[in-house]
């Protein structure tokens, strides 16, 4: 028998507490499996190698009765995210041994796919309007990059935080040559692919974060303007240079109200992720001050999940993001962390706002 270890989603964080290790997340070493004998019941044995914590995870440890965007985590059950796994063996159609396959898998060493363990039986009448069952996000086969790049990339680049950039760039900033785009949280992974797509479509582009290393890694991205907004107020630096014609917020709060003074009339804002008061009480929340001038310069503002979009630009992403990663065009930083023993830890980073880290955290569970 092999060890077959997982993280554990043990208890729900009260709304807007940050999620501990030890407490919400556990690391369970007691599960073994047979890789020879294990019953497939016409399905697929994958053993995973790398795991993307990400933001989205903090919205699935809510409670089921407060509504959003996202379906959540079973009390007692696995946690479940987006990962990159190969194929052992295989009893279905489309999946072979050696296969590499990204997307929404089991947080644990080795999993008979499709999972079970953790999934909702979802019924969207038993949902709020609008919540996205996050189980449809099936494995995908992707390319064996033979080398070329490492299977880190499909948790950034050409993952979800890649999509997530590439069609609300496409579908809501839609950002013309000479315009000027402020991005919040520029050095993330989601935010350091939108400042790169900024600058291939000839914008200026402006980026805040939250340390000194991030704002040099926004610079090494292309930035035109970046600052630590602990240093350097918000609106402040917009009034200073901007203004600014788009808008795409990672963080919300004091971020947001800024870039609204600061954007010209009929400019774009895609809202993308709310950061900045995820984890705060509400009564610890910003208070936005310029909400008024939504209405006095015409301004288009569309909160968004990549569900929303993929329909019109999944394919478009295919055909252009690796071809542009190949010729050096888009870069990606990823901070590998060895051990699925570290997951709980590095999904608790993740949803730490203002970490040091730039870029995409990634756990390393197996080289092979």
């Amino acid at each position: 028998m092999t060890s077959n270890p997982r993280v554990i989603f043990a208890q729900r964080p009260a709304p807007h507490e940050a999620p501990k290790v030890g407490k919400h997340l556990i690391f369970d070493e007691s599960r073994t499996i047979d890789l020879e004998r294990v019953p497939l019941n016409g399905g697929y044995l994958t053993k995973t190698l790398i795991l993307s914590p990400e933001p989205a995870m903090r919205e699935r440890m809510r409670d089921p009765s407060i509504p959003s965007y996202t379906t959540t985590y079973t009390v007692g059950g696995p946690i479940l995210g987006f990962g990159v796994v190969v194929v052992l063996h295989s009893e279905k159609d489309g999946f072979k041994a050696g296969d590499y396959l990204y997307g929404l898998t089991v947080w644990e060493a080795y999993t008979v796919q499709p999972y079970v363990d953790g999934r909702v039986n979802f019924k969207p009448e038993e949902w709020a309007p609008g919540t996205f069952d996050m189980d449809s996000l099936a494995l995908q086969v992707v390319p064996n990059p033979n080398g070329l790049y490492p299977l880190s990339k499909y948790t950034s680049i050409m993952g979800t935080p890649g999509l997530t950039a590439f069609v609300g760039m496409e579908g809501i900033i839609d950002g013309k040559e000479g315009e000027t785009l402020f991005v919040s949280s520029g050095a993330s992974a989601v935010g350091s692919m939108v400042i790169q797509l900024g600058k291939l479509k000839g914008m200026k582009v402006i980026a805040s974060a939250g340390s000194d290393a991030k704002v040099e890694y926004m610079r090494s991205l292309g930035a035109d303007l970046a600052f630590n907004y602990k240093k350097d107020n918000y609106t402040q630096f917009l009034q200073e240079h901007g203004p600014i014609n788009a808008f795409w917020d990672n963080v919300g709060g004091e971020a947001l109200d800024a870039a609204l003074a600061a954007i010209t009339s009929h400019g774009r804002m895609a809202i993308c992720g709310t950061s900045g008061t995820d984890v705060l009480p509400p009564n610890e929340h910003y208070r936005l001050k310029n909400a008024y001038l939504i209405m006095k310069k015409c301004i288009s503002i569309r909160g968004f999940i990549v569900p929303d979009l993929i329909p019109q630009y999944m394919s478009k992403f295919f055909e252009v993001v690796p071809a542009l990663m190949a010729q050096g065009k888009l870069q990606s930083r990823e901070t590998e962390i060895e051990g699925i023993e570290n997951a709980p830890q590095a999904i608790v980073d993740t949803l730490a706002s203002g970490h040091e880290k730039a870029g995409t955290l990634v756990v390393v569970v197996a080289k092979e």
